[in-house]
Formats: structure tokens, C-alpha cells, sequence
């Protein structure tokens, strides 16, 4: 397992993330602005953006979007408006999930969590070769999205701990699953019965403020 994130560098993404969404906060907006602000209508299961937020080294992808919450869903949390999907891009720009993070009404976090792979049909990794990526996380982009990217990396950043223990859940969980069932991998990736492998739930900005004390200034 990769060496746990320096304390500087996790107080840095706790300040970065709060005053990113400060700042929001003081125009009357919330994270979820960025995303579906400019739209006319939001509309159940649509990107948000409509084609991915492809940040510029091509190496990270994410989407907004929500799920119909007529629709029963065990694994949604139940304050969930909405979740980001995140995702890890090969050369070739195949996709990795590496963690959703749920979002209610106001924009603030709940919870990661790691889905099976028929929910993205992403190219499955485990676990060390995933949380790698989480400390050198950066998704920098132009336009509209570009500060909801620099407060999405900071948090995968400031999570850097549990989001590892996710992801390793995540690998156990599916083992346990295949060992119970008698099921291949192949077919536990397939199985419409298991959404969410595993996750964590955040208590958000509380997390972030334990950590920068309870004064934040925006510069």
C-alpha cells in the first residue's frame, strides 16, 4: 500500500476545497452550479457536462448526473440529489472508475463510493494499482468547470486515506461475493444485484474544518 499523504499536503486540499466553496457560496451557488447552472431544464441520467469534463492532460474524466429517485436504489444514499463520477483515462482513453461522490441538494459531499463495473462498463483495476493516482490527483480544465475540477481534486486528495480503505473494501467485497455465489469475476462484474461495492460516508465541511480550525479566509 502506497505512504499515507504528507499532513501539509492534506491541510492544503482541506483549505483549497472550503474556499472554492466559499466562494461559490457567497454568489448564491453551490457546487452544483457549475455543473447544470447553464441549463435549461435538468434532465434525469444526463451528463452534466454532456460529453465528460476531460481535464487537460487527458488523464481524468468526470460527469454529474442523477439517477430517477422513483426508482428503488438500495445503495443511493438517502440525502442524494445527484453524484460525480470519476474516472482514470489510459493512453487510449479506456476509463477507470476511481470513485463517485454523492451530492445533495445544497451541492455538499456524503459519500464515496466504488461501483461495480457493469454501472460504468469501465475497464476494471485493483486496488494499489488505483490509489497511486489518488495523491497525485490534478484536473485542471478552462471554462465554467474549471474551479469544480480544482475543488473535485482537492477532495480526492483530502479523502486520499479513506478513499484507499474504499477501494481495497471494494476488491474484498467482490472476492467475498464471487466466494459466496460461485460466480466468476466476469459474472459478479455483470450481476445487476450489486450496484456499490463499497463506500464511505463523509461529514462535509465538519471533516475539513477539523483539520484548517474553524477560521478560512478566501485568499
Amino acid at each position: 500500500m502506497a505512504a499515507a499523504a504528507p499532513r501539509e499536503q492534506i491541510e492544503r486540499a482541506a483549505h483549497g476545497a472550503l474556499v472554492r466553496q466559499l466562494r461559490l457560496a457567497r454568489q448564491g451557488r453551490s457546487l452544483l452550479h457549475p455543473f447544470i447552472g447553464r441549463s435549461a431544464r435538468f434532465e434525469i441520467w444526463q451528463h452534466y457536462p454532456r460529453h465528460d469534463a476531460v481535464d487537460e492532460t487527458g488523464r481524468w474524466q468526470f460527469y454529474f448526473h442523477a439517477h430517477d429517485r422513483a426508482e428503488p436504489d438500495s445503495a443511493r444514499h438517502p440525502q442524494e440529489h445527484g453524484h460525480i463520477h470519476l474516472f482514470r483515462r489510459s493512453p487510449r482513453g479506456l476509463l477507470t472508475h476511481l470513485a463517485g461522490l454523492a451530492l445533495d441538494a445544497r451541492g455538499l459531499p456524503l459519500c464515496w463510493f466504488a461501483t461495480n463495473q457493469w454501472v460504468t462498463g469501465e475497464r476494471w483495476q485493483e486496488a494499489p494499482a488505483l490509489e497511486r493516482a489518488l495523491s497525485g490527483c490534478e484536473l485542471h480544465l478552462r471554462g465554467p468547470l474549471s474551479g469544480a475540477a480544482l475543488w473535485l481534486a482537492d477532495m480526492v486528495r483530502f479523502y486520499e486515506a479513506p478513499l484507499r480503505r474504499m477501494l481495497h473494501e471494494r476488491d474484498a467485497a467482490l472476492e467475498r461475493h464471487c466466494a459466496q455465489h460461485a460466480q466468476t469475476r466476469a459474472q459478479a462484474f455483470a450481476d445487476r444485484s450489486v450496484a456499490v461495492w463499497s463506500s464511505v460516508s463523509v461529514c462535509w465541511p465538519g471533516d475539513a474544518l477539523q483539520v484548517t480550525g474553524p477560521s478560512i479566509s478566501l485568499h
